[in-house]
């Protein structure tokens, strides 16, 4: 034999030889027709997907999501609530109810300066408004036009008509909200107009705003700053809109709030069809407004009139928005605050980025937490005006400094292209029931049609609003949100034009699309940038929450303008190729070929590992990890392969063939203990693989029944060395059951594994040969089949758990190795490291897990996966067993 001394990287192409790998792996093909079939699932040994994030973190069971219902009085409501019909009496005391206006203040109208007299210059005296039969009609105390409002000429057509009393406010009179900002980013808006046949009922009709101005050949600036121009609309021509005005309802604590746009700037009495509307923009009007109703006596203070504080102060007199209302009577509302459009909820896996010397504000990113010490963020948002993030905050205060940083090789600064990027932390993130990473969804199709996304905006504008009182005190301090959106096909993705710069080749397959079609107070929600776009999916019996893409670029949550997100299934094969070590996306891969070694020469394995090389065959691990282009080490050809000892399948012995044929025997004692296995209750002598090894002195007729045990051959029992070590002398009788009438037999020989460490507790296996089969003792007891398998393990197996009180199980669920390194320190190839439900249990050494397989015939075979070693250091629930399947050779070898 000769030692490996040098080596040679060639590429070697993947043969169909290899390709199936481990013909024993066949159980994890039915785990991928049955998804959620826990029972079926197999885990690979070393990580190869990122889709099995329900596996890492099955043991963090979601807490369930609790809405509160309440029952509330049903008001009355109109429609418009706050249009005021204006007015002139006659001498004959009748009144001509010829202009309209909108109620701004509790004792204000706001119109047209055109609707302050009429064809005889006579002022109006009178205002109406509220349901027919319940109206309020006050007198005008006094009319106020805008100071530099002239009738030969459109400018400055806006005035305020003084109420002599104040309205009594109810869900039928309540002031609109003034929109006071300058850009006027509605989609579409309604139009609130009277027509002119001879009726007074208003019309309102959907209009969308024209570019520019009205008047294409006005260059005053100021002109164009104040009008806003409208298309007319399918609607009668015959139209007379003095005094009417454009509103928009907006959403705010699951509640609907009107808000004045803007004002007609012009009247007509014609029939002439006209392509376009004007009107005067209320925003350019706010200080006058204010300045009026507070010269008139009113604290009329600005952010009373602002568009949060006005939603606020009338919240209580306004609809609940549809959607929140599950339940109504003639009297009553029921409502549930699970229905709302956006719910003040924080997403715990989200981590606010910081970059030194900035404001964390003004950047504005965010990522995902999705593993130990990975977050997932937009690519603009691992570097920022040239420095790169410092450090995360999560979980409100906790901070975690950032080490690497990875970008998408595609992203170019700019544009919202492959924007995704990775952070990894220096600290690994601890979980727990609330802190647990979001899932990353592979699927090309989004699984609902509302998904969750992540925003922050004020408290007071997202708690739903369940009192008769108006809000006296504001909460406009920011907290987090998941509002709910709707997918949108690409095709009625109407995103803000701002965003178009940075999508030159427009969408593409990478994007998501999603919004609501109402609009938002503003401050009610943003977007945090890098958070996660998702929803819940069942697997396994559990929920988990899914990431399916991350916020990319919109306004307002989504809300009127769609939003965007980067989707992360299109990106998957770069993750896996950042967070997976050794991934290989293509169909070949790159070997290592030492053709100076012959078979069954000494070699060394890529991780180091000595082994031995022998035909492919023989070593079911290597074969596997080739077809999945994991890196491998052949030999003087390719067929023969680098093989670690502990994954080499020795030729079966006659007595070994027994281990190999396990489920095809003892099909008839299966039948009569399928019915008795894993129910409920503490297992007792049901249990057909368990049996007690004593100990017993010469010429004593006490037998001390120290050690339990599982049968896995006709005359084997395998345990723990530790076990059978506890005394000078080896065991001397098996006892087949755990109660004294239990027949008992003799045993020849023990034998611990060569390598068992008594300091640390590796290889602690032994096997108890007995003198005679148990097959000529019991019908009821028969062994349990070993598991095999060197690369899966299955992922849901039984803890059998052996104690002075009796015999009873949990269930256990397989980890990577690579995921206790916060529980244990060392952990190797040879041992599985399992997390344990509930986490409180307490394991003994020893204690076999077993994982159930239902055969063809309806009977279920027991197979033995691993014997508890020990409890974690560092975590309770976290047990770590010896793996049967890297002992098979072994045992085999001294049956």
């Amino acid at each position: 034999m000769q030692f490996i001394r040098q080596s040679v990287v060639v590429l070697i192409l993947l043969c169909n030889r290899y390709s199936n790998g481990d013909t024993t792996s066949m159980a994890q093909l039915a785990n991928e027709r049955q998804i959620n079939a826990i029972e079926l699932a197999m885990m690979p040994n070393i990580r190869e997907s990122l889709d099995d994030c329900h596996m890492r973190y099955y043991k963090y069971d979601l807490p369930k999501e609790e809405y509160s219902v309440y029952d509330r009085p049903r008001l009355k409501f109109r429609e418009l609530p706050h249009l005021a019909m204006i007015g002139w009496t006659g001498l004959d005391g009748t009144v001509g109810w010829n202009c309209m206006g909108a109620l701004v203040w509790e004792n204000f109208i706001l119109t047209s300066a055109s609707c302050t007299q009429n064809e005889n210059r006579i002022a109006p005296d009178v205002m109406r408004m509220g349901n027919p039969g319940e109206e309020q009609q006050i007198k005008i105390g006094e009319v106020i036009r805008h100071p530099e409002y002239r009738e030969s000429d459109r400018q400055h057509n806006i005035a305020l008509l003084r109420l002599e009393s104040k309205v009594q406010l109810d869900g039928t009179a309540v002031p609109v909200c003034l929109w006071t900002e300058e850009e006027n980013h509605f989609r579409s808006m309604e139009a609130v107009r009277r027509n002119d046949l001879g009726t007074s009922i208003p019309t309102k009709v959907t209009v969308r705003p024209v570019p520019g101005s009205c008047d294409a050949g006005s260059s005053n600036a100021t002109v164009q700053r104040s009008e806003l121009c409208v298309d007319s609309g399918e609607t009668d021509s015959c139209m007379w809109i003095a005094g009417g005005f454009l509103q928009v309802s907006l959403l705010h604590s699951a509640k609907v709030s009107p808000y004045l746009i803007a004002i007609s700037s012009s009247s007509s009495g014609s029939c002439a069809r006209s392509k376009s509307t004007e009107y005067t923009k209320v925003f350019s009007y706010f200080e006058w407004i204010q300045s009026t109703i507070e010269a008139a006596g009113t604290s009329a203070w600005a952010w009373k009139l602002r568009e949060t504080g006005c939603a606020l102060r009338y919240i209580n007199l306004r609809p609940y928005e549809k959607d929140v209302i599950i339940g109504e009577t003639a009297s009553h509302y029921t409502v549930s605050s699970a229905r709302r459009y956006i719910d003040p909820r924080d997403t715990h896996a989200m981590a606010e980025i910081h970059f030194t010397g900035f404001n964390s504000n003004v950047d504005d990113c965010n990522g995902l937490i999705i593993d130990e010490d990975t977050v997932l963020t937009l690519a603009q948002c691992t570097t920022k005006h040239g420095k790169r993030a410092t450090y995360v905050k999560y979980m409100y205060n906790e901070e975690n400094t950032v080490v690497k940083h990875y970008n998408h090789p595609g992203y170019r600064d700019g544009q919202l292209y492959n924007d995704i990027g990775l952070l990894k932390v220096k600290m690994r993130f601890t979980f727990f029931e609330y802190f647990v990473p979001q899932c990353l969804w592979h699927g090309e199709e989004i699984p609902q049609e509302k998904i969750e996304l992540t925003g922050k905006g004020r408290e007071d504008l997202n708690t739903l609003f369940i009192h008769d009182e108006p809000v006296e005190v504001f909460y406009p301090q920011t907290i987090r949100l998941t509002p709910r959106v709707e997918v949108l096909p690409f095709d009625n993705c109407s995103y803000p034009e701002e965003i178009s710069k940075n999508l030159p080749r427009g969408l593409t397959e990478e994007h998501l699309c999603f919004g609501n079609e109402p609009y938002l107070v503003p401050t009610t929600c943003t977007q945090t940038f890098g958070g996660p776009i998702g929803g819940l999916a069942y697997r396994f019996n559990r929920t988990f929450r899914y990431a399916f893409a991350l916020n990319l670029a919109g306004r307002d949550c989504g809300f009127g303008w769609a939003a965007l997100g980067v989707r992360l299934a299109s990106h998957i094969d770069w993750l896996k190729s950042m967070l997976l070590p050794g991934h290989k996306a293509d169909s070949g891969s790159v070997h290592f070929l030492h053709s100076d070694l012959e078979e069954n020469d000494t070699c060394r394995h890529v991780d180091g590992t000595i082994g031995v090389c022998v035909d492919a065959g023989r070593c079911p691990r290597i074969r596997y990890e080739f077809s999945v282009n994991r890196q491998v080490v052949f030999c003087s050809s390719s067929s023969v392969v680098c093989c670690p000892y502990e994954n080499l399948l020795n030729e079966t012995s006659v007595a070994g063939r027994e281990l190999d044929e396990c489920e095809d025997r003892y099909k008839e004692e299966r039948k009569l203990s399928t019915e008795r296995l894993f129910g409920n209750g503490p297992l007792s002598d049901d249990f057909p693989h368990l049996v007690e090894i004593g100990w017993q002195a010469s010429g004593d007729t006490n037998v001390q029944w120290n050690c339990r045990g599982t049968i896995i051959a006709s005359s084997a029992i395998l345990t723990s060395a530790k076990c059978v070590k506890q005394q000078t002398n080896s065991p001397s009788l098996v006892r087949l059951g755990v109660n004294n009438a239990a027949p008992v037999m003799d045993v020849q020989e023990t034998i611990m594994h060569p390598e068992y460490d008594r300091a640390t507790g590796k290889n602690d296996i032994a096997v108890v040969k007995l003198r005679h089969s148990i097959e000529k003792r019991s019908t009821t007891k028969y062994p349990a089949c070993i598991w095999s398998n060197q690369t899966h393990t299955p992922f849901e197996m039984i803890q059998l758990i052996i104690n002075e009180s009796g015999e009873d199980y949990v269930f256990s669920t397989a980890k990577y190795n690579t995921d206790c390194g916060d529980s244990e320190t060392e952990i190797a190839s040879r041992q599985l490291c399992v997390d344990v439900h509930p986490p409180n249990t307490v394991v003994t050494e020893g204690d076999p897990m077993f994982w159930t397989k239902t055969l063809a015939d309806g009977t279920m075979a027991q197979y033995l996966v691993g014997i508890m070693s020990h409890t974690a250091a560092n975590d309770g629930s976290v047990k770590i067993h010896h793996r049967m399947s890297s002992y098979v050779g072994w045992i085999k070898s001294i049956l």
